[in-house]
């Protein structure tokens, strides 16, 4: 079944609160190389187009940052 970008891009910012719910950086790292294939998944697709992809791909290093940030 097709996908808009509308629902791609929201089920890909769903995945971020992930990101906050990391246990330590190992897990972190896991999560975040998920993300990145499941939005290089969704350009591949072509449910997405690469402004988009790099519109998720800066939010997924803000979520990582803002993890690191809280967890020195």
């Amino acid at each position: 079944m097709p996908i808009d970008a509308i629902t791609a891009m929201a089920h890909a910012r769903a995945n971020l609160r992930h990101i906050s719910e990391a246990k330590d950086s190992s897990q972190l790292n896991r999560l975040k190389t998920g993300a990145i294939g499941y939005n290089q998944s969704l350009l591949l697709s072509g449910a997405i187009n690469q402004d988009q992809l790099s519109e998720l791909s800066s939010e997924l290093e803000a979520a990582c940052q803002s993890w690191i940030a809280l967890h020195p």
